[in-house]
């Protein structure tokens, strides 16, 4: 019975592939384990480990937003997307056509054309008013040296054409942006060569 006793007994010593008893020595006799139940405590010990990091795991998961739109750098989610609103607190699409001109027929734009062969006035505004420009734009029957945009015969050029050609479509389109001159400055155009230009303005008149 002794003998039994003994052999289902394992005195832990450093054996070859039994890492778990690297290092043990001089077990007291109340300090000695079968190898089964070291086995079967490190077992739990794994399994419980497992448990841990898939329970992290899910509740990392869990804590992302459903959508993308809904993360939020440095804040909270949301709820919804992020917009951008104009000067009257109403939220705009800005990279739609449509609201491009929302804003600008809500500043009554008008639209004018124009066919001149010596430089002259395009467009003088009502007295006391200023002429505000979104945009310009020109064809020629021939061609000349260069064409150019200013406020008033004697203002600064704001806009330059060198050396246009005939058959070309040249000018600048600056919706939602304008250049707008002092009150009861007109717009003015100065051509050098011989040639009739058609002039397309989008522009209006403001306090």
């Amino acid at each position: 019975m002794e003998d039994k006793k003994k052999e289902d007994v394992l005195d832990v010593k450093k054996s070859e592939g039994d890492e778990l008893f690297d290092g043990v020595n001089d077990l007291s006799s109340t300090n000695v384990y079968t190898k089964e139940s070291v086995k079967v405590e490190d077992e739990k010990k794994r399994n419980f480990i497992k448990v841990l990091g898939g329970l992290g795991v899910g509740l990392g998961v869990a804590m992302i937003p459903d959508k993308a739109s809904a993360l939020v750098m440095g804040g909270t989610p949301g709820t919804s997307v992020m917009g951008v609103k104009n000067g009257s607190n109403t939220r705009i699409n800005p990279a739609t056509d449509e609201t491009l001109q929302n804003v600008i027929t809500g500043n009554g734009v008008s639209k004018k054309t124009v066919s001149i062969t010596n430089s002259g006035t395009i467009h003088t505004p009502v007295s006391g008013k200023k002429l505000r420009i979104y945009s310009i734009k020109f064809t020629l029957s021939a061609n000349i040296s260069d064409a150019s945009f200013r406020f008033t015969s004697g203002g600064v050029d704001f806009e330059k054409y060198i050396a246009p050609k005939t058959g070309g479509l040249y000018g600048a389109n600056n919706h939602p942006n304008y250049v707008e001159g002092a009150i009861d400055e007109g717009l003015y155009c100065i051509i050098n060569g011989t040639a009739t230009v058609q002039i397309n303005i989008d522009y209006a008149e403001v306090n």
